[in-house]
């Protein structure tokens, strides 16, 4: 198994991965997985709850372009699988095999709750899912909870950011006994419902989707600058140990 910095990194390719979700969905426990990225992965040197959560994943998705850089300099195959490109895949899914969805959407995020279910229900017109509007927290308040717990989903999606939307997951991994699979997803939703642009094809390819969201959000600049630069120094440094 890779890893960068320490955060183990599955070995799977997006087929592979969809297939063990699969699985889940069809058993009788809970599973979650992480898509970790630069930030993240930074975020975890200094957390040691995120680094722990990080590492007990079911399922690790290398999600940025700098990971495979990262593993390219390590002599390690990494495999990028974008948490947004596998979040449409799973809808399809759960659309296609009747499971239910919740989506923890961040109260103060891009996108209105209306804005997504409006989205999803042009998308996918088969698909039952909840969209609970949430602050950004480790736990769900006692509403939100028994909103959950009442629709009795399989997948749960977090919508909130890095660390908060995998903590609330593994917080709550004995709350939910309805759920198989799990999965913090940042800004995914923002795209499907149209309130944030992804950068185009070619440039993701390139690994250039941060110089895209540089263009479109300025005030990202030290997010984006802690991604490439910071990063990539601690690789280089780890590298020449």
């Amino acid at each position: 198994m890779p890893d960068i910095l320490g955060i183990n990194l599955s070995a799977e390719n997006e087929k592979s991965a969809l297939k063990k979700v699969e699985e889940f969905l069809n058993g009788s426990s809970f599973h979650y997985a992480v898509t970790p990225n630069p930030e993240i992965i930074l975020r975890a040197q200094i957390d040691t709850d995120f680094w722990q959560i990080l590492n007990r994943a079911d399922l690790s998705l290398a999600d940025g372009f700098g990971l495979k850089i990262a593993g390219w300099l390590s002599k390690q195959k990494i495999t990028r699988i974008t948490g947004s490109d596998f979040s449409l895949k799973i809808l399809k899914l759960a659309a296609e095999k009747n499971k239910k969805v919740v989506i923890i959407n961040w109260e103060k995020g891009l996108s209105s709750r209306e804005e997504i279910k409006a989205a999803l229900n042009k998308k996918y017109p088969e698909l039952n899912f909840l969209v609970i509007n949430a602050p950004r927290a480790v736990n769900l308040e006692p509403e939100e909870q028994k909103m959950l717990t009442d629709f009795a989903p399989e997948i749960v999606f977090t919508a909130l950011g890095f660390p908060y939307q995998e903590k609330i997951i593994f917080n709550n991994k004995n709350n939910w006994p309805s759920v198989r699979f799990a999965i913090g997803v940042g800004g995914t939703f923002d795209f499907i419902s149209g309130r944030a642009k992804r950068a185009p094809k070619i440039m993701r390819a390139a690994g250039l989707e941060w110089l895209w969201r540089l263009g479109k959000q300025p005030k990202r600049l030290g997010r984006i600058y802690r991604a490439t630069f910071v990063f990539m120094t601690k690789i280089l440094f780890k590298k020449h140990q």
